[in-house]
């Protein structure tokens, strides 16, 4: 990161933000996990449980887009840290009375915040760094993102393991309250003038469709990025799987590190390699690696094809997600971020799911090395298809150099 993003406050301290809610996020999923364990004897019943809350994100993303184009976004990021102080102190009340169905209010209360919490970040962020730095500011945060996945699980197993849920949840209500300070130091421009903000009281979610339709180079970024999604959702059932077959418990450990070591490295030369290069054709060509990769993960029976598969997802990954939310900023219209990003993560928990359900079963009924390079086929041809697309309709998106305006938020 260089100096004109360290003297930013307002990025910093939403890149502290974005750790702490991605630390506290996990750091509650392993806490009601552990808590479900002795309440919910069924892993069917503990999906469901779990699953309430994303779909529940799903039905409200399309207004909580909407909130964030119309109003302030420091008071949507400032209500929603509010709003999800609750969840842990909902679970107090959860473990006094031995019930599953207040922590499942918890599990609502966090999802709900979340949904808002995280397009707004993402629809700030032009508005907060320069035109030419959006890039190296979305790979920074991708990797802050990779690294409170990445200390939220370890240390909240820890946690668990030493402490009462008690303790545990008391630390993530402190951990919140402090995001919640952080807020109120943010300086984020609203730039809606008086008339802007009039038409904005008539927004509507199903406006931002034609938008997309008018902007092939979206389309395209959404195709590729529901593919690898495809993959995502089934992560850590295919990570377990490895271990299984190979007999070794401690090969989740190394994947998981592996990868998320991978992004974090290869996410620190993601500017420097790409420049002002075209992001549609650039990320396109990155389905090649991922395809590569998905192949090489077939052979699941050998550590090393797996281990050197994950860490070539990895650095793919660091490049891939930071292009893309790259492409969308420069190409979405500032009024209509918050809802394009709301409908980005409403697809992505949708993708989720299915893919999960998907992986499951294709695991069951053909094995993970027919499913990995089916996967891989699906992935090749998709980027294959886009790349010929790009090219045949011109399409040429590229980080505006110093000076620049982006072409959406004009």
């Amino acid at each position: 990161m260089n100096q004109s993003l360290l003297r930013n406050r307002t990025f910093v301290f939403m890149m502290i933000g974005e750790a702490i809610q991605g630390a506290g996020i996990w750091t509650s999923i392993i806490a009601n996990l552990q808590f479900m364990q002795s309440h919910v004897p069924s892993d069917l019943g503990k999906s469901l449980i779990l699953m309430c809350g994303l779909f529940l994100g799903v039905l409200i993303s399309p207004q909580a887009g909407v909130w964030a184009d119309r109003y302030d976004k420091k008071k949507i990021l400032f209500i929603s840290g509010l709003v999800r102080c609750l969840a842990p102190i909902v679970m107090f009340a959860a473990i006094h009375y031995q019930s599953v169905a207040i922590m499942l209010l918890s599990v609502v209360i966090m999802q709900v915040a979340a949904t808002v919490y995280m397009p707004t970040v993402q629809a700030a962020l032009p508005s907060v760094v320069p035109a030419s730095e959006l890039l190296k500011a979305n790979s920074l945060n991708f990797n802050v993102i990779t690294i409170a996945r990445i200390g939220g699980t370890a240390v909240a197993g820890i946690l668990v393991s030493m402490m009462n849920l008690y303790t545990v949840y008391a630390l993530s209500l402190a951990f919140y309250v402090i995001l919640v300070m952080l807020i109120t130091q943010l300086r984020i421009p609203n730039t809606a003038d008086s008339a802007g903000a009039r038409k904005q009281e008539k927004i509507r979610f199903t406006e931002l469709f034609p938008l997309i339709r008018a902007e092939p180079s979206i389309f395209i970024a959404l195709i590729n990025s529901g593919v690898i999604t495809l993959f995502l959702g089934g992560f850590n059932l295919l990570v377990l799987k490895f271990s299984q077959i190979q007999h070794k418990p401690e090969l989740m450990g190394w994947i998981y590190s592996l990868e998320g070591t991978s992004i974090l490295i290869a996410g620190l030369f993601a500017k420097r390699a790409i420049g002002m290069r075209n992001l549609v054709t650039s990320s396109t060509l990155f389905m090649l690696l991922f395809a590569l990769s998905f192949a090489g993960m077939s052979f699941s029976e050998s550590s090393y094809a797996v281990l050197g598969s994950f860490v070539l997802f990895g650095c793919a990954v660091a490049f891939f997600f930071p292009m893309v939310s790259t492409l969308f900023q420069i190409k979405v219209p500032k009024e209509a971020q918050g809802r394009f990003f709301s409908f980005r993560g409403m697809l992505d928990r949708v993708m989720f799911q299915i893919s999960l359900l998907a992986t499951g079963a294709c695991l069951d009924w053909f094995g993970i090395s027919t499913f990995l390079l089916t996967l891989a086929i699906i992935t090749i041809s998709s980027g294959i298809l886009t790349l010929f697309i790009a090219k045949r309709k011109s399409m040429d998106v590229r980080q505006p150099s110093i000076g620049d305006t982006v072409v959406g938020n004009k």
